[in-house]
């Protein structure tokens, strides 16, 4: 690229920073003046126009460091991004952002005050804290004194958080370290599997027994974290936050809804209490659907009372016993599984369909740089899947490869898929969130 490729490049991505930035600052204006008059948003769902301005502004940023920074020094930073991941899993562990809401924020606390409240020595949480700090996760006020920013806030006694942010640096972390070896050896196991030296799948290591401390057979520790980090916590909040938004559920009217592995809330007990007309039919394994039981009748009771909800035993490698419904939700349940494997669960689907019935699959939905017919194009100079600002989907799908062999999967990958069951894929819904919807119905 010539000189006047680069600058022109540059420049245009400075206006294009410029021009995002003024769009977000009028919807903050916005959002502070509907804050004001005593409304709160139902779950922390940008408008569509600053979703749209955050990941043009996040791209631009992304393609500019590139473009100005020196490529060795890129490279070396990239490599050693692992750490920050680390010092943010310290900081949730052993709750810092608790600790420093006790502080004022203009005079923070001390490095000595912090340490005997997390139980780390000074010098060694100071570089911890420094660490996140220099990515603008909590701010040292003075030398060795911190106080929590605007990014570690959300973290006050926020057990779901903090539990999803555990969850990305426990297995996970393990896993990935495997990824090398297991890719250039050509392993069929999962990375998970090599790194913990088992042949069962993740979720039966999940649901494992195993001895407590009076020798007892319990729950295996970590499920708790993955309950209300995962289920509790990121699918909702993180992953799905726009699903509940960005469909017309409301068009459905009085239709029955299947949630195929709908676990204890999955994306039905949202739409239940904003759609009264919708009925549903939560499918999942037996020990899933008694605590899905327990959760509906502590927080929405009318469901059950009323007949809109039914809770049914079922693996969904099995044939479907509902018939003919009006609509199949799988919500995270394809990126979890091989290409073959996910092909069985849409094929058992499939038979069950109507000739009106549609599939409506919740995953992320990938985009390469190259883009895609079915989805927006981030306007140009960025690339069509908006670069940096599609980082997260793409970490994402490693990861669902390291912990079980699945993938996140591009609509033309899901046409494949879907092709292979006997199904096409008619529409993307893309939703403010890192998850969409694709909605599947009968080939011709």
């Amino acid at each position: 690229m010539s000189v006047a490729e680069r600058a022109q490049k540059l420049r245009s991505l400075v206006q294009m920073l410029a021009d995002s930035a003024e769009v977000v600052i009028k919807e903050w204006e916005l959002e502070e003046q509907t804050s004001n008059i005593g409304s709160t948003p139902e779950v922390p769902l940008p408008s569509p126009v600053l979703f749209e301005a955050r990941r043009i502004f996040e791209g631009a940023c992304g393609m500019g460091v590139d473009l100005i920074q020196d490529p060795y020094l890129r490279l070396s930073v990239i490599s050693g991004s692992f750490f920050d991941s680390r010092a943010l899993r310290i900081a949730a562990e052993v709750r810092v952002a608790d600790v420093l809401d006790q502080a004022d924020p203009k005079e923070g606390m001390s490095i000595g005050d912090i340490s005997s409240q997390v139980g780390i020595a000074a010098q060694h949480l100071t570089r911890i804290l420094r660490c996140l700090c220099a990515i603008h996760i909590f701010e040292e006020v003075k030398e060795n004194f911190y106080a929590n920013n605007a990014t570690s806030r959300v973290l006050v006694r926020n057990e779901g958080l903090r539990c999803w942010l555990m969850i990305f640096n426990n297995e996970v972390f393990t896993a990935a370290d495997k990824l090398p070896a297991v890719l250039l050896a050509g392993k069929e196991n999962s990375p998970w599997q090599e790194a913990y030296g088992v042949s069962t799948d993740f979720w039966q290591w999940l649901d494992e027994q195993v001895p407590g401390p009076d020798g007892t057979l319990v729950p295996r520790p970590e499920r708790a974290i993955w309950t209300e980090g995962m289920w509790g916590f990121g699918l909702e909040k993180v992953q799905a936050a726009g699903v509940l938004f960005d469909y017309p559920w409301a068009s459905l009217g009085s239709s029955t809804i299947v949630d195929v592995g709908a676990g204890t809330r999955g994306v039905s007990l949202g739409l239940a209490e904003k759609f009264p007309d919708l009925r549903f039919i939560l499918q999942d394994r037996p020990f899933i659907i008694r605590e899905a039981e327990e959760v509906w009748a502590s927080e929405l009771p009318e469901a059950l009372s009323t007949g809109r909800v039914r809770f049914m035993t079922q693996d969904f490698f099995e044939g479907q016993p509902v018939q003919g419904a009006d609509v199949y939700i799988m919500r995270h349940i394809l990126h979890d599984w091989s290409d073959d494997e996910c092909v069985k669960i849409l094929t058992h689907l499939r038979k069950a369909m109507g000739p009106n019935s549609i599939i409506l699959n919740i995953d992320n939905v990938m985009q390469s740089t190259a883009g895609s017919s079915f989805l927006k194009a981030a306007p140009p100079p960025l690339p069509p899947n908006y670069g940096c600002a599609h980082s997260q989907s793409n970490h994402h799908d490693l990861y669902m490869y390291s912990m079980f062999n699945g993938a996140e999967r591009t609509v033309e990958q899901f046409d494949a898929l879907a092709a292979r069951a006997g199904l096409k894929v008619t529409k993307v819904w893309e939703c403010r969130s890192l998850s969409s919807i694709t909605e599947m119905r009968l080939a011709d």
